[in-house]
């Protein structure tokens, strides 16, 4: 028969050292399941606040699908953080977003931009500058010209006349330019921004 450790004897033996491991043990359980209820009550004392449930890119309408609903503690909540999922559906998003970010007001595009939709113009696209040091000398309301480079050419093709600009932010490099273009021409747009970073062309505002 194969020797009992003496600590697993100690245990068997009715005594002063299994009263006071018992004991430990108690106190660690009652340790534990403290510290498990005061997690959950903190948790459930949390304020609650809308975070992005996938990553989402600048342009973008939200839906509900695309955000979460979750306890946040009150050292990480932004004083602009968004708590209903109704205030974030078909709002657009100005600058890309990570999954798990909180949703905050300063990262939708205003009503005042919003109200560029007029005619034609009913998509918002990012646009990826070949030359992002433009976008200081872009306002709101520009209308541009949108032209990508042809490899092994010199010349440049015209993917799309009349694009309105929806914002020009310069906070985070290499900045944010996100045009309103009739869906056709946002198409081709998006289509050729992945393949080559586009070149715009300023012309004149837009009448209001």
């Amino acid at each position: 028969m194969a020797d009992i450790p003496p600590f697993l004897s100690s245990l068997r033996t009715p005594g002063w050292r299994r009263a006071v491991f018992l004991r430990r043990v108690l106190a660690a359980v009652l340790l534990l399941a403290a510290l498990g209820l005061a997690l959950r009550d903190a948790g459930a004392g949390a304020p609650r606040a809308l975070v992005f449930a996938r990553p989402v890119t600048a342009g973008e309408a939200l839906t509900r699908d695309d955000v979460a609903l979750v306890p946040v503690p009150d050292p990480l909540l932004p004083a602009s953080a968004v708590r209903d999922p109704v205030d974030v559906e078909g709002r657009i998003l100005a600058v890309e977003a990570a999954a798990g970010e909180v949703v905050t007001a300063s990262r939708f595009i205003g009503t005042d931009l919003s109200d560029a939709f007029v005619g034609e113009i009913t998509t918002i696209v990012p646009v990826r500058l070949a030359e992002p040091e433009i976008l200081p000398l872009l306002r709101h309301g520009d209308s541009v010209t949108i032209l990508a480079a042809v490899p092994e050419r010199t010349e440049t093709d015209v993917i799309s006349t009349g694009g309105r600009v929806i914002l020009a932010d310069t906070r985070d490099s290499p900045g944010t330019l996100l045009l309103g273009l009739p869906e056709e021409e946002a198409h081709a747009v998006a289509a050729a921004s992945l393949s080559t970073p586009l070149a715009v062309v300023l012309s004149s505002p837009l009448p209001k």
